[in-house]
């Protein structure tokens, strides 16, 4: 079985949690075991939202993580970026890890939405997920569909 990480920053977001949750079950659907690294906020947002642990199944302080984080120690680097910290986190984590890659970034503001792309893209060869969102995941859900087709 492959193994995903999928990287959650700070929940500000209400689309972030839901696409989470959502891209843990797509992943596991197609062979991959998941890990999600996260700020204690959106730790506890996944617990409110998967008590039971039906789809998020295991996760991790992303801090922890990162101290511990290994090259090829993962398949697939997933990140959440909508913050230029979450972009930071995402590029330091792909630059460990050196495996397959994909950013979803998404904000309410065009000119920040470019911004964190253009910083994604000048310091990965992440595929990207880019897309005007915030409180509607769907046009993050529908692009991040056709990514996944493409693993």
């Amino acid at each position: 079985m492959k193994k995903a990480l999928i990287l959650l920053g700070c929940p500000e977001s209400p689309s972030q949690t839901p696409m989470a949750v959502y891209a843990a079950q797509k992943l596991e659907k197609i062979d991959y075991e998941v890990l999600v690294a996260s700020t204690p906020a959106a730790s506890k947002l996944l617990e409110v939202s998967d008590p039971d642990k039906y789809y998020i199944k295991n996760k991790i302080d992303i801090e922890s993580c990162l101290d511990n984080l290994e090259k090829d120690q993962y398949d697939l680097l997933m990140g959440f970026v909508h913050k230029d910290a979450a972009a930071s986190y995402f590029i330091t984590f792909y630059h460990i890890l050196q495996c397959e890659s994909i950013a979803l970034v998404f904000e309410k503001d065009l000119e920040l939405l470019n911004e964190f792309t253009e910083m994604v893209e000048e310091n990965t060869d992440a595929k990207i997920v880019s897309v005007k969102a915030f409180h509607n995941p769907t046009p993050l859900r529908v692009k991040f569909d056709r990514v996944l087709k493409d693993l």
